[in-house]
């Protein structure tokens, strides 16, 4: 809920009679009280408003004079939000009729449509807000929020009757005590707000048929040219506020409307507390205008606010203090796990390459043992073969003996070969040389000479071959 308050009220007073809705968090809005504005009722139920607002646990919105506020359309020629920003005053201080310097103004939320920025805009003159606010005080309360009432009344209106199609021309009127505000449209979005300073619920020397001339011409006027600017050749007409309790007077009013245009017409519920309804929900979701910012805030509303911010900081706060603790203990967790792996990292390698390991040398000191246990099991390996230096020893004998070549010196160890001797011929010495190959043995052979007998000496020397 808006600035930390749990509930708000909408208060309407007008033409003796006070109307008082209630809204919570999540909640439907409640008539809280009708009544006349200056009964014991009444008194007794502002004064516990009062109260609240006074202890910060809820706000009160009412809605400035209609007659004294004007609701502008605003469009900047760019699609920029920031920029369009900063150029809001100037495009409304031209739509004002008095300088905006001297207006509290409220900007809607601008979009972009048709390449450019478009919000709404409200304001109202300062002086006239400050004698609205002393009139409210001496009224018997201080309302911590001043809404726009077209606005609010268009709000609550697509509220509570969501369009069915999004371009259909629509509007709603309010028939107040003392005027009659049109507040217009096309589908959900807002185009204007027309405020008539008469009423058919007023008092006047001319009585009733009085208004409805009134009427004929400015409804005419004001829904001709909103068919004409939102397109369409029907309209959905909305009626709410006291006068439209009395469907008698309804009927006069629809009469006055020009018979070229097709009407939808709709009644919202219970039409009296509309407006109250509206101004207590925006309070209560922070939706709505507010002129009582700066130095108009009320001191209630200030009190709140600042409350808020404290609780805001502290929430900061908080949670940089938990987001550090989540990382220290995030690094004392990750301590706790490379002390252990460590440990048996170390382990693995005291058992590999015995003790006294450095930290950081682990893997460097286990390739080590790893290659010098090689070496020193070499032989136990060797004579563990199942082929072993006596195979390769009778198998070289044999291939020999095939090839009917005389040895005359051979040595043999796991990883080489030689041997001396003579052959009946070349093709023969080249015989053994390929049979050696086959086993394993990369070969070079060399041929010192003849034998006395005429026969080729040779010299054969070999090495394993090593796959890979």
């Amino acid at each position: 809920m808006a600035d930390g308050y749990k509930t708000a009220y909408g208060l309407e007073v007008s033409a003796g009679r006070l109307v008082l809705v209630r809204a919570v968090r999540r909640g439907a809005a409640q008539t809280a009280l009708v009544a006349a504005s200056g009964s014991e009722e009444s008194r007794r139920a502002l004064q516990a408003l009062a109260r609240e607002v006074e202890a910060g646990t809820a706000a009160l919105a009412v809605c400035a004079p209609a007659a004294q506020t004007v609701i502008r359309r605003l469009q900047a020629p760019f699609a920029s939000l920031p920029k369009a920003e900063k150029v809001w005053a100037s495009l409304l201080d031209v739509e004002l009729p008095f300088p905006v310097e001297g207006a509290a103004c409220s900007y809607g939320a601008g979009r972009i449509e048709n390449g450019g920025t478009v919000a709404v805009a409200a304001a109202i003159r300062k002086s006239d807000l400050a004698a609205f606010d002393e009139a409210c005080r001496a009224a018997g309360f201080d309302p911590t929020h001043c809404d726009a009432e077209a606005l609010a009344l268009w709000d609550q209106h697509i509220a509570e009757a969501p369009p069915a199609r999004a371009g259909m021309p629509r509007a709603v009127v309010w028939l107040g005590a003392d005027h009659v505000t049109v507040a217009r449209g096309r589908g959900a979005d807002f185009l204007a707000a027309h405020v008539l300073r008469a009423s058919p619920l007023a008092e006047t020397s001319g009585g009733p048929q009085a208004f409805g001339s009134l009427w004929a011409g400015r409804a005419r006027q004001i829904l001709v040219a909103h068919l004409a600017e939102a397109g369409g050749a029907e309209m959905d007409l909305w009626w709410a506020g006291p006068g439209a309790e009395d469907e008698a007077q309804l009927i006069r009013l629809r009469q006055g409307l020009p018979a070229e245009i097709a009407f939808r017409h709709e009644t919202h519920r219970s039409p009296a507390s509309f407006l109250a309804r509206a101004l207590a929900r925006r309070a209560a979701e922070d939706a709505g205008v507010n002129f009582k910012t700066g130095d108009r805030t009320h001191p209630a509303l200030r009190r709140v606010q600042d409350r808020d911010l404290k609780r805001a900081y502290l929430g900061v706060v908080a949670a940089a203090l938990l987001v550090l603790a989540l990382n220290y203990g995030e690094a004392i967790l990750h301590r706790h796990r490379a002390e252990s792996l460590q440990r048996q990292l170390t382990a693995a390698a005291q058992a590999i390459a015995g003790e006294n390991i450095p930290r950081g040398q682990e893997s460097l000191l286990v390739e080590r043992a790893i290659s010098r246990r090689d070496e020193e099991t070499q032989p136990f390996r060797n004579a563990l073969e199942a082929d072993g230096m006596e195979g390769r020893l009778a198998r070289a004998l044999a291939e020999a003996g095939a090839l009917g070549i005389e040895i005359s010196r051979l040595a043999l160890s796991p990883v080489a070969l030689s041997i001396e001797g003579s052959a009946a011929s070349i093709q023969a010495i080249e015989g053994l040389s390929e049979r050696l190959r086959g086993q394993g043995w990369t070969v070079q052979s060399d041929s010192p000479g003849l034998t006395p007998e005429g026969r080729p000496q040779f010299i054969l020397k070999g090495a394993v071959v090593h796959e890979g």
